[in-house]
């Protein structure tokens, strides 16, 4: 990526696979990596839906809906911070239609069910005491202040009958993530493993779920990154 860095720690990127969609980042913060850009591509949406990100941080996610022009654009977070750049993110590349709200996931209702939701939540599940001193990247990481639980109650009550998840979550933890979805009639209807080229199994996986569904699985072709051409 591009990298021009102020006296700060603010830089100035672009999304992956589109040079002409512009970020700005925090040195300090979660930052772009490659579950953003496989979710990011991973996205459906039409331009009548109302599309939430949960968790939006600087914005990418909400940059990559922005491609598809949906009709009502929303971001919530919890860091502050984060939703300053985010907004700088939306005007910069002239998006329109987007709020944001300093909000807890734990408590979020949106004033309208949402027809999509993208989430790239916190996936490990670390003790405290080993989420490190950043309490930025703590909350973006590590799964203490928002359970699995509780991210899936979130989504189930933003979310409209027959509405759309995509969010990724750690492979390792599939069966309990495929759980929960289930408890709140969420139905996994598509995977897609994510791996290392370097590695032999897979990291993560992408999924998308629709509320209220019938059951049918399709599990996709799988996505190879080589870092080094990342």
């Amino acid at each position: 990526m591009i990298r021009v860095v102020n006296k700060m720690s603010i830089r100035l990127d672009y999304l992956p696979n589109h040079k002409d969609i512009r970020i700005y980042q925090d040195d300090e913060m979660f930052c772009i990596n490659t579950d953003t850009m496989v979710l990011g591509e991973f996205l459906e949406v039409y331009r009548e839906d109302v599309v939430l990100d949960i968790g939006t941080n600087t914005g990418a996610l909400m940059l990559y809906a922005s491609m598809y022009k949906p009709r009502r654009l929303v971001g919530i977070d919890i860091n502050e911070k984060a939703l300053e750049l985010a907004h700088k993110n939306m005007e910069m590349n002239l998006v329109e239609n987007y709020e944001l709200y300093h909000a807890d996931g734990n408590t979020f209702r949106l004033d309208q069910e949402a027809d999509v939701i993208i989430f790239n939540p916190p996936y490990f599940k670390t003790p405290n005491q080993d989420v490190g001193n950043n309490s930025y990247l703590a909350l973006a990481k590590h799964e203490i202040n928002f359970t699995l639980e509780n991210m899936i109650s979130c989504i189930n009550r933003n979310l409209r009958n027959n509405g759309t998840l995509y969010f990724l979550f750690q492979t390792s933890r599939l069966n309990e993530v495929i759980k929960e979805l289930n408890k709140k009639k969420l139905i996994v209807k598509k995977l897609k493993f994510v791996y290392d080229v370097n590695k032999d199994n897979s990291n993560v996986v992408l999924i998308k779920a629709v509320k209220g569904a019938k059951e049918g699985l399709i599990v996709e072709k799988p996505i190879i990154i080589d870092r080094k051409n990342v």
